[in-house]
């Protein structure tokens, strides 16, 4: 059985943590550039968590 892999299911989370980062610092453009960031980085851990699980399975 194939995983599931996620793709851009934390992207808005990530942005709405930016933006929250951005007002914090008075700098709105680089709190949205921050929330891309960390919304891919969300994502790409969360499918690295999905395939190593996958992987520690198949070998049971």
């Amino acid at each position: 059985m194939e995983p599931e892999y996620q793709d851009g299911k934390y992207t808005g989370l990530g942005l709405f943590t930016g933006i929250l980062i951005g007002l914090a610092f008075f700098n709105l453009l680089f709190g949205i550039c921050l929330g891309f960031i960390i919304g891919i980085a969300m994502d790409w851990a969360e499918n690295l968590l999905i395939y190593w699980q996958h992987h520690k399975n198949s070998d049971e």
